[in-house]
């Protein structure tokens, strides 16, 4: 008896060690085999000779290949999920496999879950997608319509709002021109929508993108096919990147001139000129030249405009004529201007509407004014004071900024720390608004700003402070597909930076022990530097958001992660 129990407890004790030493897999065969689109032809993927980490490389796979996608594969070791797909080995590679099958790193590749998720950062980085036969079609398409609308030839479906997205990302860098091809297609499809709308965008469109010139009898736009889906989350981020620059257009520069030449480079954009005139002019008074009016003031009614003229000019001279105006739009397009001509009480006596065919902008004294170009006439609005939504334009701006603390330590101490980090970029650090980024770029460096920037990472929510300058920084994350890194403890002696912390393989066959290092990330004097991007719009929130680049290796990336 005591003999059985013996050898039943040394089955168990083997099953054990096998059990601990076997790796787990998961397999999902795809019914239909799926394929890669390579965003860039000439990208290439290495392939391994087996799933499992630190495989032998085989060679690479590149667009020509047209390789067949079959498999998904979660290989377990280690409390590690290391993911792959399964390929049919092409001509090119087929004498190195040893199976009919190669295996490519889910890391080199964005799989099926990115088309199904709202972000498509990741992707963006890798440029290469699996997708379906369908989904890989219509990718081409989009590519096209993206990069050579002209080349879109016959018909073109936009239903994987994901892949355009992607694309857009990964093709157009600046997020200004980003927003351009975003509203060209919010446009077009508000066109096939309503076929019979016409002005001088949507002949613009037209032009640019020829097959909207294909209509069938009913004159109808069939050439291009969306569903409800794209429709809605395309609209979803046009307005809220619309508002966006709305928002931000007054810190676009520093100075009025500035704004007036970023003003008339949105003569492309479809009616973004108009909107954002109508956000800028909101409650302006001005004086009129070319028109039968004197004065024209944007209010709610005459008895206001009345009364904010008198108020910046009490002698008003009742022989001049003033007039309220309003900007009216249908659906974000079609904008006209109604002028309203007013008594001295502020009564309407006469009321014109006006298609507006354009604006442009042009420096006024100390302020930005506006040449309104319509259907009937043209005249010109000289501000007799800078609008409210200009206010932070300028020496507005100069203004904001003065009134930021000037001890570093109050911002982070009373404000949000994504609040405080925008908010220590205005005040300490080096930059303003980038042109190419289409937002607010700031650096600070630790040659002039190392106490700030020490600040920023000691206060971070994720460090802890044992002493003033000593603490522990608990995390692991990885870096890529291969790099593990583990930090513990961190400390400040005399002006730098140390990080404590191991780097090592995420997937290794073996058990090694690592013993923790410490490096000097950044000290006072050297060149390291932190840079805090932001949307101009982010000024006037309370939990902004903010971007944070800073570039090391080793264990000191932990500043970038937790930032």
């Amino acid at each position: 008896m005591n003999h059985s129990k013996k050898i039943i407890g040394i089955l168990i004790l083997l099953s054990a060690v096998v059990l601990m030493n076997c790796s787990k897999k998961k397999v999902e065969n795809f019914t239909v085999p799926k394929k890669i689109f390579f965003v860039d032809p000439k990208d290439t993927i290495e392939v391994l000779q087996t799933e499992e980490p630190l495989a032998e490389k085989i060679g690479t796979i590149g667009d020509l290949d047209a390789v067949q996608v079959v498999a998904s594969i979660a290989f377990e070791k280690k409390d590690m999920v290391y993911k792959t797909y399964q390929i049919k080995c092409p001509t090119s590679i087929k004498q190195k496999c040893k199976t009919e099958f190669g295996y490519i790193r889910e890391f080199d590749v964005a799989g099926s879950d990115f088309l199904k998720s709202s972000s498509y950062n990741v992707a963006n980085q890798k440029k290469k997608i699996i997708v379906s036969d369908e989904e890989y079609d219509e990718s081409n398409d989009v590519k096209k319509w993206i990069l050579d609308p002209k080349s879109v030839k016959s018909s073109i479906t936009f239903n994987y709002f994901t892949i355009f997205q992607f694309l857009l990302e990964t093709l157009v860098s600046s997020p200004d021109d980003q927003l351009l091809k975003i509203e060209e297609l919010y446009q077009v499809i508000k066109l096939v929508e309503n076929p019979s709308r016409e002005d001088q965008y949507v002949t613009s469109l037209k032009k640019k993108y020829p097959i909207l010139n294909e209509v069938d009898e009913a004159g109808a736009i069939s050439s291009i096919k969306t569903n409800n889906d794209f429709d809605q989350r395309l609209t979803e981020l046009r307005n809220e990147l619309v508002n966006s620059f709305i928002a931000g257009f007054p810190l676009r520069s520093s100075t009025f001139k500035g704004l007036v030449g970023q003003f008339n480079k949105l003569k492309n954009y479809p009616y973004l000129s108009e909107k954002v005139f109508e956000t800028l002019s909101k409650e302006g008074v001005y004086s009129v030249s070319g028109f039968e009016s004197q004065y024209l003031v944007n209010s709610d009614s005459g008895s206001l405009a009345i009364t904010k003229l008198k108020k910046i000019d009490p002698n008003l001279d009742p022989t001049k004529t003033v007039g309220r105006f309003e900007i009216l739009s249908e659906a974000g397009a079609n904008f006209r201007i109604k002028i309203q001509i007013l008594d001295a009480m502020g009564n309407g006596t006469k009321e014109e509407t006006y298609s507006i065919v354009s604006i442009s902008a042009e420096e006024s004294g100390s302020s930005m004014g506006f040449k309104v170009k319509t259907d009937k006439q043209d005249f010109i609005l000289s501000p007799l004071e800078t609008t409210p939504n200009l206010l932070i334009a300028g020496e507005g701006f100069k203004e904001y900024v003065k009134a930021i603390p000037s001890d570093y330590k109050d911002i982070i101490k009373n404000n949000s720390y994504e609040k405080a980090k925008m908010l220590i970029a205005l005040k300490f650090g080096e930059g303003g608004f980038d042109d190419k980024l289409g937002k607010m770029v700031y650096t600070l460096s630790a040659s002039k700003r190392y106490w700030i920037m020490l600040d920023l990472f000691r206060f971070n929510p994720s460090v802890t402070r044992s002493t003033d300058y000593s603490g522990t920084l608990e995390t692991s994350f990885s870096v890529d597909d291969s790099t593990c890194i583990t930090t513990t403890k961190w400390r400040q002696p005399k002006g730098e930076l140390y990080i404590t912390g191991i780097e090592k393989s995420c997937y290794s066959d073996y058990e090694e022990t690592v013993e923790p290092s410490e490096l000097i990330c950044f000290y006072d004097g050297s060149t390291r530097y932190f840079q805090i991007e932001f949307s101009p719009s982010e000024l006037r929130s309370d939990n902004p958001k903010v971007e944070f680049k800073y570039d090391d290796s080793g264990v000191c990336q932990v500043i970038q992660h937790i930032m």
